[in-house]
């Protein structure tokens, strides 16, 4: 009887220690960042790269990490957290990268209609300013990034997301 006891004991324990099954919540009604998740929450993909946009804790903020295909298989290059501007201003995030020429990207972003515009700041070997633009379709979404030179942007690199509808 004693070891029943103690399994059932340790049965209890293992349960109250297990983390529960997630519960997928309803984005928030209204407000910018509302908008922002309603665009980006989901597995992107591309030939090279994947995006994974996820709600954060309460619906307060959207997590983000970014991978890249490197000998074959995908490895984890960056990390990062999305938020609603506490002085009402857009959306802020904050995003580290490993194996990259920039190693932390400061995100100012702003939803207009079906696009999300993001002025940056980045850190690294490549800093600099630069605005990244996702445009997005039916099909998923067109990628820009330009760089601030002189007080001009100029077109650096580009390319096409698709929703990973597998993930």
């Amino acid at each position: 009887m004693r070891s029943f006891a103690r399994f059932f004991s340790w049965l209890l324990l293992l349960g109250l220690t297990l983390p529960a099954s997630p519960v997928v919540a309803a984005p928030p009604a209204n407000g910018e960042l509302a908008a922002f998740a309603e665009l980006v929450v989901g597995e992107w993909k591309a030939a090279d790269s994947r995006h994974v946009l996820e709600w954060g804790v309460g619906q307060t903020a959207i997590r983000s990490r970014g991978y890249f295909m490197i000998a074959g298989e995908w490895k984890l290059v960056s990390e990062g957290l999305w938020y609603a501007d506490p002085a009402g201003e857009g959306v802020r995030g904050i995003v580290v990268a490993t194996d990259m020429p920039v190693t932390l990207f400061e995100y100012h972003s702003r939803v207009r209609d079906q696009t999300v515009v993001h002025d940056l700041l980045s850190h690294g070997e490549q800093g600099g300013r630069y605005v990244e633009t996702w445009e997005f379709a039916l099909e998923g979404y067109r990628w820009t990034l330009q760089q601030e030179r002189d007080g001009l942007l100029a077109k650096i690199m580009g390319g096409k997301y698709v929703r990973d509808s597998g993930a």
